[in-house]
């Protein structure tokens, strides 16, 4: 789906649609086919069958193709150049609802993540006046990303899934008069197939979006600290995978952040990684020690639980600030790509120290922390491998060019930091998960002081 949307809003910004035009071609008319470069993308967007909306940041609608017309039995007079939720007529009773797409629309806009929607009840207007038809509609919003990694359009699928959601009713009411359950299931058998795979999809990613949410929960933000993070998935379907990212106070008062990835790419490594980020704040936040003492800890508490794993982690401990603002930075890394340190005056260092075994292969050797200082305007860097592995270059050559690239692109505004990182290096589709967490130092200014 991110690939039709990514398809459907290149280079029509604006444009009137041209999904209500379709263009008819002769069998007869045997054209060499089209490079990649020449595809008529509006035209591709106009054919896909999955009912699309490609929506503005401020939610104006730019085009919609003929399956979201065909559904509404709309012109596209009647939406483009409007708001996505004055372009139609729906009951009054289901404002909330609507309110909900609204809401999920905006929060993609900020966090440039798929959200998806369980089936919502939305009754369209019948054929006479004061009547309303029912209808549930399965909403998924999807991000469209510019060059330097900003959400720059939207785009809205609404599937009409009343004929699923009917079926369940009947279902449980057939049961519930305790109709033969052989009947019920022959019945429901003959019905649609594909709808109930879809069904049975949307569930399944739901579930897999809702989990990934519930882990990877926002940073803290210490004073005089600011805290990014971002995590792009490889896997758009499930949306969810073994990479994860941490940001909190210890009781000490210092701040821990932590990356870390799962081997896996599927739900189950991320139940995993759940488990192991759990296990790894509570020994963290009690110890309030090294980073090396809290990997080692966290490795022996998941063997001693029958949390099987192995995983590649940074971690790092910054303190609290001295008299000149400057604050101790600890970090360990199990397996992992070295940090990246980048000084106020724009300058990357790579931290390629000593790098210990992964995480859960063993716990009977005692890990190495590395020390430095973080000063006021400076930013460090912690990143899974998603962010410079590919398969058609070596690693080593990749981290080689990082500092310099992580240059370029703090050579410009520190809040796009990490957008304009992914925009560059992260391929769309990306072979592996990506997290990153960026901890700034910030001047007296910036920090209020």
């Amino acid at each position: 789906m991110e690939d039709e949307a990514r398809d459907g809003a290149s280079g029509r910004s604006g444009a009137a649609p041209g999904s209500a035009q379709r263009t008819e071609r002769s069998q007869d008319d045997a054209r060499p086919a089209p490079e990649a470069d020449q595809l008529d993308y509006r035209a591709v967007f106009a054919a896909l069958s999955a009912p699309k909306v490609v929506l503005a940041p401020d939610l104006t609608v730019l085009d919609v193709n003929d399956a979201y017309l065909d559904m509404l039995g709309l012109p596209a007079t009647a939406l483009v150049g409007r708001s996505l939720d004055a372009g139609f007529t729906f009951s009054p009773a289901d404002d909330e609802h609507v309110g909900r797409i609204v809401r999920s629309l905006e929060k993609v806009l900020q966090t440039g993540r798929i959200d998806l929607l369980e089936p919502l009840r939305i009754d369209l207007p019948g054929d006479r006046p004061g009547e309303w038809v029912e209808r549930h509609w399965l909403v998924t919003n999807l991000p469209v990303f510019d060059a330097s990694g900003r959400v720059a359009a939207l785009v809205h699928r609404a599937e009409d899934v009343t004929g699923v959601v009917r079926s369940s009713q009947r279902t449980a009411a057939d049961r519930s008069i305790g109709l033969d359950a052989a009947v019920v299931d022959q019945a429901l058998h003959l019905g649609s197939s594909v709808g109930r795979f879809q069904e049975g999809l949307d569930r399944e990613r739901r579930a897999a979006l809702q989990l990934q949410d519930s882990i990877l929960t926002a940073p803290a933000q210490p004073e005089g600290l600011r805290i990014d993070v971002r995590y792009r998935p490889a896997s758009r379907e499930m949306h969810v995978g073994g990479d994860w990212y941490d940001a909190f106070e210890l009781a000490c008062g210092c701040t821990f952040v932590v990356v870390g990835d799962v081997v896996g790419h599927d739900i189950s490594a991320a139940a995993t990684m759940g488990q192991l980020r759990g296990v790894m704040r509570g020994v963290a936040y009690e110890s309030g020690t090294s980073p090396a003492t809290i990997l080692e800890r966290t490795e022996r508490a998941a063997e001693g639980l029958g949390i099987e794993t192995a995983a590649t982690v940074a971690a790092a401990l910054v303190g609290l600030p001295g008299p000149a603002g400057d604050r101790a930075l600890t970090w360990v890394s199990a397996g992992h790509p070295p940090p990246v340190l980048v000084r106020a005056d724009g300058s990357a260092e790579l931290l390629a120290r000593h790098n210990d075994r992964m995480f859960g292969l063993g716990s009977g050797t005692s890990r190495t922390n590395h020390a430095d200082v973080l000063h006021p305007g400076d930013t460090l860097l912690l990143y899974t491998d998603g962010l410079v592995e590919r398969r058609d270059r070596r690693l080593r050559d990749a981290l080689r060019d990082l500092p310099g690239v992580v240059e370029e692109i703090a050579d410009g505004s520190r809040d796009r930091f990490l957008d304009a990182l992914v925009a560059r290096l992260v391929p769309r589709p990306s072979e592996d998960d990506v997290a990153l967490v960026s901890v700034e130092v910030l001047t007296g200014d910036a920090s209020g002081g």
